[in-house]
């Protein structure tokens, strides 16, 4: 992934790449071994998208506990973060989420996995967009859970 950074760019990151180097990142984010989970909340902006953030939130983390998921990496979006955490323990009070389950909070530049998770949902937001050249490199591994109550 470090290899697929531009020039000095701390991060890859799908929406600012040009277009001639999306086809290469895709390429490479699409040969690595992985599952990707997506949880999907559509709704209307504005002042709606962290409520969507929480939905998915709600329907994911269980997702990636049942599937055995050893460790969790957010984005840290610093101040924000408290409302993801608040949401885990929610999760783990109520028997949603394992306690075994580590989670955590790194800055983009830090972890290039969050790099590929950036590049998964801005296909996935394109596809949704009308925009599907990406998707079918990645369909056989993707699973999609359509997050409630927006």
């Amino acid at each position: 992934m470090d290899a697929l950074r531009y020039g000095k760019a701390p991060t890859v990151h799908w929406r600012t790449e040009r277009a001639g180097r999306r086809a290469l990142i895709a390429a490479t984010v699409a040969s690595l071994d992985c599952l990707s989970l997506v949880a999907i909340a559509f709704y209307s902006p504005p002042g709606r998208s962290e409520r969507a953030r929480r939905r998915c939130l709600l329907r994911l983390l269980p997702e990636l506990s049942a599937h055995e998921v050893g460790t969790v990496v957010f984005e840290s979006r610093r101040e924000q973060d408290a409302g993801d955490r608040a949401i885990l323990t929610n999760l783990r009070i109520s028997g949603q989420v394992a306690a075994e389950m580590a989670v955590v909070w790194a800055r983009a530049s830090s972890d290039a996995a969050l790099w590929t998770a950036d590049v998964v949902a801005g296909i996935v937001a394109g596809w949704l967009d009308g925009e599907d050249r990406w998707l079918a490199l990645f369909e056989e591994r993707l699973t999609f859970f359509e997050a409630e109550g927006i």
